[in-house]
């Protein structure tokens, strides 16, 4: 249903509202959720099926990564495309030779030619990838369980051309749950977000009876940190797309157990941002790990370490580190600077990339208009909101455990 919104709306810094509208925008929208559900059961239903060579194999497969923490984003904005990593537990001697499960797999996505799958899957080192017509892809990750916590096991990790062959410890279920289990939740930043979200778009959505991702629930329901990570990983995503950019990303679990330790969580989201930002630079001065680098392990099995390949040396560490400073940089910029909207609009599209910067500064104006409509404020030339009466304010509140899975972000863009 759609119930107009008339207010009253609470007090939010222009700053704040903008990360919260370019955080609306890089949502995956309710669509693609349900989508990737379909794709990777249907996956794993197809390796499973009477023929493949890993026929009665699969003994399960569950979303990790970003999906199972609730801090997916759209690879592509304007496409709308995500990347899905799933984990499938495999029946299989834990001390099979890697190369062979890989390649099994392999064959049994791709299938005879002609079939569903074939000539859309790529074998890599640890897994098979489907890429679908729309640009989005599965990550398959084979694993094995082994002795340990509950969906401990191992990967399998083959590189030809490295002459890289081993078993890698692993618990994705295991960190996944931990980390929804240790993220703070603010009913005042729910309120906040959902204000927001009221003003921009004047109406409530309903939400569909059925969510089959897992928490599946709007986007105003998650912690800010959860919120945090995802501008985070945005504007990662937008500093490696430079054509100069070489080597690996810094993986997105590996961003998210350094976020857990990043004290308490902060109603606001710049001030939050900030902070991640600020402790993850603290934690790539390490120089602890193997190649002079820092270590992070997965806190849920300390035997799983999330930087087993990244940062490949300390100059890649320290690339990110620059990059985490220029960040951290621009917000305080933003928070502080008298900026005109197009500098604001510069900003952020260099953070964030065009699509998203261009809808938060569309949604600041129509906000404004907004309330301009209800006799509340009126605008400058330059964008600056003049004479503001008195708004609802939204109050402190205890912090609970987080809903932290994704909702829909909606409508297309062109970026």
């Amino acid at each position: 249903m759609n119930v107009a919104y008339p207010g009253p709306w609470p007090v939010i810094a222009d700053y704040d509202a903008l990360l919260m509208d370019v955080a609306r925008r890089i949502q995956l929208s309710k669509t693609k959720h349900e989508v990737a559900e379909t794709n990777f059961r249907a996956l794993c239903q197809h390796v499973d099926r009477e023929g493949s060579p890993l026929e009665k194999r699969v003994i399960e497969c569950y979303p990790s990564g970003s999906f199972a923490t609730g801090t997916a984003i759209a690879s592509r904005v304007a496409k709308d495309q995500h990347d899905v990593d799933v984990v499938m537990e495999l029946d299989v001697a834990p001390d099979t030779e890697p190369s062979l499960i890989l390649a099994l797999l392999f064959e049994a996505i791709n299938g005879d030619e002609g079939s569903r799958y074939h000539g859309k899957v790529k074998q890599n080192s640890r897994c098979v990838t489907v890429e679908y017509g729309d640009g989005t892809t599965v990550d398959l990750m084979p694993v094995v369980r082994i002795n340990g916590p509950d969906r401990a096991g191992h990967l399998f990790h083959h590189k030809r051309e490295a002459r890289e062959s081993y078993h890698k410890k692993v618990n994705p279920w295991g960190f996944a749950k931990h980390f929804n289990d240790h993220v703070d939740f603010d009913p005042a930043f729910h309120d906040l977000f959902k204000g927001r979200r009221l003003l921009v778009d004047g109406k409530i959505v309903e939400r569909a009876e059925t969510q089959p991702m897992p928490d599946h629930v709007p986007i105003e329901e998650k912690s800010a940190r959860v919120v945090a990570l995802q501008l985070l990983k945005r504007a990662r995503d937008i500093a490696w797309r430079a054509p100069n950019r070489k080597g690996r990303k810094p993986p997105s679990v590996a961003l998210s157990a350094m976020a857990l330790d990043a004290g308490p969580v902060h109603s606001g989201l710049l001030d939050e941002v900030i902070a991640i930002a600020n402790h993850i630079r603290a934690r790539l001065t390490e120089t602890n790990g193997p190649r002079g680098t820092l270590r992070i392990l997965n806190p849920a099995y300390p035997l799983d370490e999330f930087t087993d390949r990244w940062p490949e040396n300390k100059a890649a560490q320290d690339l990110y580190e620059r990059d985490l400073l220029r960040l951290v940089v621009a917000l305080h910029k933003l928070r502080n600077d008298n900026l005109s909207i197009a500098e604001k609009q510069d900003l952020l599209k260099q953070l964030f990339g065009e699509t998203a910067a261009s809808y938060a500064i569309d949604s600041m104006l129509d906000a404004h208009r907004h309330e301009m409509d209800a006799n509340r404020l009126s605008l400058s030339s330059t964008g600056k909101v003049l004479g503001v009466a008195p708004l609802a304010v939204v109050g402190s509140a205890s912090s609970t455990a987080a809903k932290a899975a994704t909702r829909e972000g909606g409508g297309e863009l062109s970026e």
